[in-house]
């Protein structure tokens, strides 16, 4: 009497794991971002030096009390948030110190050179989500999220340099930097915030 042959599970099973695999995949993704377009864009990084600037540190500065300042910024591009970062710099300096903020360095008992590192939007997405597809009618592709985590930042970096032009003696300060958040969980109906910018 022959004997039946019972099919194994084992196609079915390897069938099944790879079917979920190209349904649902994981990704990560990073970008940068130096233009300022949008307001969350602008805000993200004005709110990020404003937290850089506060976060100088009070012993490298508080001796220059009341003293003329020479403040200069410098970057790999000479770009117009630039002159925002000089100014808000100034002011700190006026505001907390009583410096006195002077147009030329030989008119200065102490010189800030502030060197910036970095000073963009910085863009993360992790999660799952189904591959790219098309849409009947639409030009791209299209890709749905299963759950995501979306981070954008804007990030400004520095550190500096200060200068006694009377005794040549040069300091060089700790590199600061500050992260400014606004993150959200993307689900494939709605979106629930994690940080947002107040």
């Amino acid at each position: 009497m022959k004997k039946k042959s019972v099919p194994t599970k084992t196609p079915l099973i390897v069938l099944i794991i790879f079917s979920s695999v190209m349904v649902i995949s994981s990704c990560s993704t990073r970008g940068v971002n130096d233009e300022y377009f949008g307001a969350t864009e602008q805000r993200l990084m004005t709110h990020s030096l404003d937290q850089l600037v506060s976060m100088l540190p009070e012993e490298d500065f508080m001796p220059f009390n009341e003293q003329n300042v020479y403040v200069e910024c410098h970057f790999i591009e000479d770009e117009p948030p630039l002159k925002y970062a000089l100014k808000r710099i100034e002011l700190e300096l006026t505001h907390k110190y009583s410096c006195t903020i002077v147009d030329s360095p030989d008119a200065a008992d102490i010189i800030c050179d502030f060197f910036f590192t970095a000073f963009a939007t910085d863009q993360d997405s992790f999660g799952f989500k189904t591959p790219e597809f098309m849409i009947p009618g639409s030009s791209g592709t299209v890709s749905i999220d299963l759950i995501a985590l979306d981070m954008y930042h804007g990030v400004s970096e520095l550190y500096y340099y200060i200068t006694d032009p009377r005794s040549n003696k040069v300091t060089r300060g700790e590199r600061i930097k500050s992260i400014i958040r606004t993150d959200k969980l993307s689900l494939p109906i709605i979106s629930i915030p994690v940080s947002t910018l107040k």
